[in-house]
């Protein structure tokens, strides 16, 4: 059987805005690929690269000598990516690419010199080309769904892709002892006082917000057994005494009754941990959150994108701003934090709508709110929308995908006052009448303006 390494690339020392967080998280998709390759007698490792550095990746490689490399590839990670893709060409290492990035990328990836790519869920597929590489070598892949390669003649070969029908509950617990946790749990404890671990309930999302990619799960959506999830809870606590837990589904409040169900259980456990998670403003009512208050949660994110109606509508959101408006409320009401997903530049926006996104979350005042400017990601509706106006930077290897542009929209610089002026507004209505605040108040008031003035002088400008 190959030796195979499982590595993902991502550096926190390279990452100057999680270094100002500093809530890291590990990645649970490469543990989950350690279990199910151990429990089917495969020999694997994990080399957690969070925080490593590239050199000592490479050093662990070089005295590992793996036949096998197998690499996590995100939005982030792509040149990093590149650079192990031609350390396993000058090594004789077969380089198995995974992820996000690679499922859309596969004939730009493969002709950068990466031996095998996995679209979608990995672990079936990755016991088949591991089986497959004793008995025919890397160019004789054919027949595994989710694979991609070059033949002996160099040709690119694309097997079918399909998604997995196997009941998640199938699939052992992610193979946290494959790494040092304690990492984790040490940077949480150091600069929030938390120790956190992250876990996950379900796999994929079929809502059809046009900006999303889902290009690992596709249209599907999986979901765990609430006794599996409290099992596993429980091996969490016994082994890493967390304070917090982090539920990385996409939407944890898809299902009313399964929520109900895990309440149940946890209660009867006496588990009762704080946690945050991620919701939809129409797959929420207040009976749950009373229900999420009561299993610990205290901060739901909600992609609430934009206070236009109408550019939620052109996303193919599904919710509506008085949905947003109701979850923000009900939050509030039962002492949940609610966070706000908001988004600038999406096709076809125009300046009334920024307005109107930057005074719908003035006026709702979410207890948190992260902004971004929205980019073509491949696969998705979005992409295929927009992609005569796609404006890339250089070829393939010298952008990312989250640094491409799109012609006919404001320019980023607008959309950064835009992002300056929704702080100022958003904190000055915060701060009181207070004498001491009064300077406070004075300064964003100033900021704001001038941030309008900003956007309007920029408006004439298209890109």
């Amino acid at each position: 059987m190959q030796k195979i390494i499982l590595t993902h690339t991502y550096f926190i020392a390279e990452d100057p805005h999680e270094q100002e967080v500093m809530k890291p998280y590990p990645p649970l998709g490469l543990l989950y690929l350690s279990a199910y390759l151990k429990r089917e007698k495969i020999p694997v490792s994990v080399y957690d690269t969070t925080f490593s550095t590239y050199p000592e990746l490479i050093a662990h490689l070089g005295a590992e000598k793996p036949d096998v490399l197998g690499i996590h590839c995100n939005l982030l990670t792509k040149y990093n990516v590149m650079k192990l893709i031609r350390y396993c060409n000058e090594n004789g290492i077969i380089s198995l690419l995974g992820g996000p990035d690679a499922s859309t990328q596969v004939e730009e990836f493969l002709n950068y010199g990466a031996d095998i790519i996995i679209s979608g869920q990995g672990e079936e597929a990755l016991v088949g080309v591991l089986q497959a590489l004793d008995d025919r070598g890397k160019h004789q892949l054919h027949g595994i769904d989710n694979v991609s390669f070059k033949d002996a003649r160099g040709t690119i070969v694309e097997n079918p892709r399909a998604a997995s029908k196997r009941q998640l509950d199938e699939y052992p617990f992610p193979d946290r002892e494959a790494i040092d946790l304690h990492k984790y749990l040490d940077t949480w404890e150091k600069y929030h006082g938390q120790r956190s671990v992250s876990l996950i309930t379900a796999r994929g999302c079929a809502f059809t917000c046009k900006w999303c990619s889902h290009s690992v799960y596709g249209w599907t959506h999986r979901r765990r057994k609430p006794e599996q999830v409290l099992a596993e809870i429980q091996e969490i606590i016994a082994r890493y005494q967390p304070t917090h837990l982090w539920f990385a589904d996409d939407v944890f409040t898809v299902n009313k009754r399964w929520l109900i169900k895990f309440h149940g259980l946890m209660r009867d456990a006496g588990i009762r941990l704080p946690f945050e998670c991620i919701s939809r403003a129409d797959k929420i009512d207040e009976e749950m959150v009373e229900i999420l208050k009561d299993l610990g949660c205290y901060r739901v994110w909600f992609g609430a994108e934009s206070g236009s109606q109408r550019v939620l509508d052109a996303m193919s959101r599904g919710v509506t701003k008085a949905q947003i408006r109701d979850a923000t409320l009900w939050c509030k009401k039962h002492g949940l934090q609610a966070g706000y997903f908001v988004m600038f530049g999406y096709p076809g926006e125009a300046l009334d709508d920024i307005y109107e996104t930057i005074d719908f979350v003035e006026a709702e005042q979410p207890d948190a709110y992260l902004t971004t400017v929205a980019y073509p990601l491949r696969g998705t509706s979005m992409y295929e929308e927009v992609q005569e106006r796609i404006i890339r930077n250089g070829d393939w290897e010298k952008h990312l995908q989250r640094e491409l542009g799109l012609s006919e929209r404001f320019s980023d610089q607008l959309y950064q006052f835009a992002i300056k002026k929704l702080a100022s507004d958003y904190r000055r209505r915060q701060l009181s009448e207070k004498r001491e605040q009064l300077l406070k108040r004075a300064y964003h008031r100033m900021r704001s303006v001038y941030c309008d003035y900003k956007i309007r002088q920029l408006s004439h400008i298209r890109t």
